[in-house]
Parts: C-alpha cells; structure tokens; sequence
C-alpha cells in the first residue's frame, strides 16, 4: 500500500491497482470530497459482514433484499469508538429458520475478528 497526499486535507491510498480516495468533512477543515478514514473502517467491517451474508444467502436461495447498517457508538472523552453494532434486516415472510445462522455467519467477518486482537503498529521514517 502507498499513501500520498492529494490536496488540503485529501488523502490517496493505492492498494494494489486500486484507488482509494479519503478526506476530511469541512468543518474539520477537508473539502468532504470523499469518505474520512473512520468512514472507510466501518465500511470495510460492514462489507466484511455483508459478503459473508450474501455468501450464505446464495448458498441457500434466499432473498437477496437483505441488507446490514452499522451504529458507531463513540465515546467523547476519548474520540474513539467503543461499540460497533450490526444490524440485519430482514424482509418480509423472511424464513424465521434462518435468521440465528445468518447472524452467526455474519459474526465471522475477518475485519471484526482482527478488531478484537490487539495490533502492535509500528510508525517509523524509511533508512534510505
């Protein structure tokens, strides 16, 4: 991954041969152009949710209509977040046999498991 700036508070990510732009909302001084970098985690934790539950939709010939949202619980005094929670919602006439595995399967999400670890990061200037 390679990081580079893109203007005032614009932020570009390369990963692989993607792009990925990130920038700040305005009244944190970016041009709210594109997703901040929280923003980008919780996408990332939801999407990680949602490709296991559409994974086990297919596999299962369910609806499709099914679709997750997050609530970032944020604690002030620290500016981070302390709870995450995801929601499924479910459609109408959705079978009521599926509902407790199709929160289980959700559950293994990779970005949520490597959440719960705790990372050691290491923030260093390149020798050359």
């Amino acid at each position: 991954m390679k990081i580079t700036f893109a203007g005032n508070k614009k932020v570009k990510v390369q990963v692989k041969d993607f792009e990925i732009m990130t920038d700040q909302s305005k009244e944190h001084g970016g041009d709210s152009s594109a997703p901040t970098p929280i923003d980008l985690f919780l996408a990332s934790l939801g999407s990680c949710s949602g490709v296991f539950v559409l994974n086990f939709l297919k596999q299962h010939n369910l609806p499709e209509t099914v679709y997750l949202t997050l609530e970032p619980e944020w604690n002030i005094s620290e500016y981070v977040i302390d709870k995450i929670k995801v929601f499924i919602h479910l459609p109408p006439g959705f079978p009521e046999k599926y509902e407790n595995a199709l929160v289980e399967v959700a559950k293994r999400c990779l970005v949520a498991r490597h959440v719960k670890i705790r990372h050691e990061i290491s923030v260093v200037r390149d020798p050359e």
